[in-house]
């Protein structure tokens, strides 16, 4: 086994004694004090590291694409990169903290400390993957890097550190999969520096057992653009924290959250956007659908410091509930300590809009296939910037699987 450095022990032994004294993650509108964020389990070692992709996830990559990344149970097991990634690092858990260590050590838990809550804690102290992800200054990848991280055995504790230096640019798209009963607790996090442009989007397909904490925490610098998309297709419980720190004048970031609760599911999503710096530019949209006995609850929070003239903050919040016992909540918030800036955010939630259903059932569409198409086009802000075709095809999937359960 690889001898880890010292300071990264020492961190792990601190995170562990830390966590008895920390607060659980606010989520608002959902009681999760009794959810098995602590129940973790050791899995086995993958001694298998032939680059061959794993039959549980063959379905989310196609063979001939290139840029694909997967990690199963903490180990890189297909690695396939072309010549646009030349320079670029992408390098598992182990590789960081040994070859890239100085490099991994001057950004890794910086943007998320031990201390910031009990779940970043557990995190940290129970550490078993992850993926450091380093463009260098002005390097720009025009291909898109794919990363599909399968769990198999044991709890799944995995970090993503994304550096994107000064006028470089990475397009990423990442996929949690597993198809058993376990806690997951992942954390990303993203710098954008000076000029920067990451486009970062995520599709989770995680069981319904599963237990589920994610926190996605990204600081983006003068004039840099973070666009953020996120496919909420979890099937179990499932606590969800994108934080964006906008810290440079000049920094805009865009996410855009598409969410299904169904079943008795309960999700909780909260997206901060808050500006440290003047004229930097904010935008939240929130679509979700709430079927059976489901809680979906969106928080929308856009915070513009005091000072910080010239800013902008929108969102939007919609949600649709398809049965009388589900239950969806959009709670818009805009903190506004400035007066020379622009916020404002919508918020609506409700059922299927019955016009809409008479004008397609109108052109001979059954109440069904017309339900369907409209959920389809609600959900399409999402859909749409989906750049790997595979990865596009697999969300239609799990969206008609869903709607149609």
């Amino acid at each position: 086994m690889t001898q880890l450095p010292n300071w990264f022990k020492e961190m792990q032994e601190q995170a562990k004694t830390l966590v008895p004294s920390l607060k659980l993650p606010k989520a608002d509108r959902t009681t999760i004090k009794n959810w098995a964020f602590e129940t973790i389990e050791v899995g086995s070692e993958v001694n298998d590291k032939e680059n061959k992709i794993p039959a549980t996830v063959s379905h989310l990559v196609n063979h001939d694409e290139q840029n694909i990344v997967i990690v199963c149970d903490g180990v890189v097991v297909y690695k396939k990169l072309n010549d646009s990634f030349d320079g670029v690092v992408v390098a598992d858990l182990t590789e960081a903290l040994t070859t890239y260590e100085e490099l991994f050590k001057s950004h890794f838990m910086k943007l998320t400390p031990i201390e910031m809550n009990k779940l970043v804690a557990l995190h940290a102290a129970n550490l078993n993957s992850g993926l450091f992800i380093h463009v260098p200054k002005n390097k720009v990848v025009q291909d898109v890097l794919n990363v599909v991280y399968v769990q198999e055995t044991g709890s799944l504790m995995n970090h993503t550190l994304i550096v994107a230096e000064q006028s470089s640019q990475l397009k990423y798209i990442e996929n949690y999969y597993n198809d058993k009963k376990s806690t997951i607790n992942t954390i990303s996090e993203v710098i954008v520096s000076e000029n920067a442009l990451v486009e970062y989007a995520a599709m989770d397909r995680l069981h319904q057992d599963s237990t589920v904490y994610q926190c996605r925490k990204t600081a983006v610098e003068a004039n840099g653009r973070f666009l953020l998309s996120l496919g909420a297709l979890n099937d179990g419980n499932t606590v969800s924290e994108n934080l964006v720190a906008l810290v440079g004048q000049g920094a805009t970031a865009e996410v855009k959250t598409v969410a299904i609760a169904e079943g008795d599911q309960k999700q909780n999503i909260t997206v901060n956007i808050e500006h440290f710096a003047p004229y930097t530019e904010g935008h939240i949209v929130n679509h979700g659908v709430s079927k059976d006995n489901a809680q979906l609850t969106f928080n929308g929070i856009g915070k513009i410091n005091k000072g910080m003239n010239g800013s902008n903050a929108q969102q939007e919040s919609r949600a649709m509930i398809l049965s009388e016992t589900a239950r969806a909540d959009a709670n818009p918030i805009l903190l506004i300590d400035e007066y020379d800036v622009k916020a404002g955010h919508a918020a609506g939630v409700g059922k299927i809009d019955e016009e809409q259903l008479y004008y397609l059932m109108s052109r001979g569409l059954t109440r069904r296939e017309a339900e369907i198409l409209i959920i389809h086009g609600f959900l399409m802000p999402f859909i749409d910037d989906i750049r790997s075709e595979v990865v596009k095809s697999e969300f239609l999937k799990v969206i008609e699987r869903k709607i149609n359960a």
